[in-house]
């Protein structure tokens, strides 16, 4: 029965410490971001037709981030636009079957491929990212909050 509660304490303890570890690094504005990983060497172009939009958890969480899964005639890729938010502030909208040409960084994640977007042109063009990658959502240092 004491070996039990030995674990449980052990379990309890580092799950605290991680949440504290966790805590500490966002406070120094050491976050992660998909942003980051944006490589000028990386840039393509590909065109195709929009099959599904997602919106997924953004990387300051304040936000969803639009995504598109492209079908070019490379293979389907998914396109990484940018916050929900901002593309509502700025009237950009994209929609399944709608026909674009995505100018961005080709990247990997989590053993996947994407395209980090920095122009989506359809019936107009969305500029998304600066050529170095910055989103042009970005504050001060800080890529991805808004």
């Amino acid at each position: 029965m004491k070996r039990n509660n030995i674990l449980y304490v052990a379990a309890l303890g580092l799950i605290f410490l991680a949440f504290t570890a966790s805590s500490l690094w966002a406070q120094r504005g050491g976050r992660l971001h998909y942003s980051t990983l944006f490589n000028t060497q990386t840039v393509t172009t590909v065109s195709g037709e929009v099959l599904r939009v997602v919106y997924a958890p953004s990387g300051s969480g304040a936000d969803l981030c639009v995504q598109a899964l492209l079908k070019s005639p490379k293979g389907n890729i998914t396109v990484v636009l940018a916050p929900k938010g901002y593309m509502e502030e700025k009237g950009f909208s994209i929609t399944p079957k709608d026909r674009v040409t995505v100018t961005g960084s080709r990247v990997i994640i989590m053993n996947k491929p994407y395209i980090l977007a920095t122009e989506v042109t359809g019936d107009r063009t969305m500029k998304l990212r600066a050529a170095s990658g910055r989103p042009l959502w970005a504050e001060g240092d800080d890529w991805h909050v808004r």
